[in-house]
């Protein structure tokens, strides 16, 4: 077992969607001391012995205050909250904040995908801003959450209408990590001794479950609810027609249809969805264990079931 150190370790969004499975690891740790930060109409409620600050994150001397002491800050806000991390990062900062983990959470931040889509590249200002502050960022790599797009039907697999468009990307393997996994990888991540915590100052940890392609994934998703190809609608489509529609969808008004394009992205050769390698080497220095691709599956098949 890998030796451990304790941390004091502040989050803000430890409510939201990676959060609160992060949160969950950290504490499972029974190492560190957690404080959430939420807004003051906040309703989120949080485990017993997580220590919970309520302010103003406009309110400098308020972030500054609930920042102050810690080791860590964690950010894990939505999409559209992203510039809210400036107040924060700059508060972290005068509070004397070593360790900032950004809302990071998605694609290689050195991928061809981090350049193609603003979403992934305008993260790069949040950790340029970190470093001219004075702190150190780790950047999570995890590309999109397994577990929630298969909910979300973004693998387009659609489980409960047993649908699928798969695309013609020559079984082209990409990574992807569940929720969980990333969670734990944060856990075991900041459970490291400073002499190895300090081998991730200022660079990427990549994180996976899996390593698959889409057909990977729609033969587990046939095995897991008990059905045969057959009984599937399948269609199958060129990755560029799927571009080509998302892009026109955007062009249309409809801003979040980018997503179709991102996905896509992920599932084709030389844009930076496998990172295997380097993922492999994170996992074995930090003691994070693969999944297992069906049980995974099976979870996921029974929660829509169950829903």
């Amino acid at each position: 077992m890998l030796s451990q150190q304790g941390r004091k370790i502040v989050m803000v969004g430890a409510s939201g969607t990676v959060g609160s499975p992060t949160l969950a690891a950290l504490l499972k740790t029974g190492i560190h001391t957690i404080t959430a930060v939420t807004r003051n109409e906040s309703s989120a409620t949080f485990p017993s012995g997580v220590q919970v600050r309520k302010g103003d994150y406009n309110d400098e001397s308020f972030l500054v205050s609930a920042l102050k002491g810690h080791d860590v800050l964690i950010l894990q806000l939505g999409i559209t909250q992203m510039e809210v991390q400036v107040t924060i990062i700059e508060a972290a900062a005068k509070a004397g904040v070593p360790w900032i983990l950004p809302t990071e959470f998605g694609s290689d931040i050195y991928s061809p995908i981090a350049k193609d889509f603003e979403m992934t590249g305008m993260k790069k200002k949040y950790r340029d801003l970190i470093e001219e502050k004075g702190s150190s960022w780790v950047a999570i790599v995890n590309n999109p959450w397994f577990d929630w797009s298969l909910k979300a039907r973004m693998w387009s697999i659609d489980i409960p209408g047993k649908k699928a468009t798969l695309y013609n990307v020559n079984d082209t393997k990409f990574n992807t990590s569940t929720l969980g996994q990333v969670g734990t990888a944060v856990a075991k991540l900041l459970s490291l001794p400073d002499e190895k915590l300090n081998a991730y100052k200022n660079r990427p940890l990549y994180v996976r479950s899996f390593l698959v392609s889409q057909r990977d994934i729609f033969d587990s998703v046939v095995r897991a609810t008990g059905t045969k190809e057959s009984e599937w609608e399948v269609k199958m489509q060129e990755p560029e027609e799927a571009i080509e529609a998302s892009s026109k969808a955007v062009a249309e008004g409809n801003m979040m249809a980018f997503v179709g394009e991102f996905y896509t992205a992920h599932m084709q050769a030389g844009r930076g969805g496998n990172y295997e390698e380097r993922a492999l080497k994170d996992a074995a220095a930090i003691g994070l264990e693969k999944e297992d691709l069906d049980e995974v599956v099976k979870r996921v098949v029974a929660n829509l079931a169950s829903n």
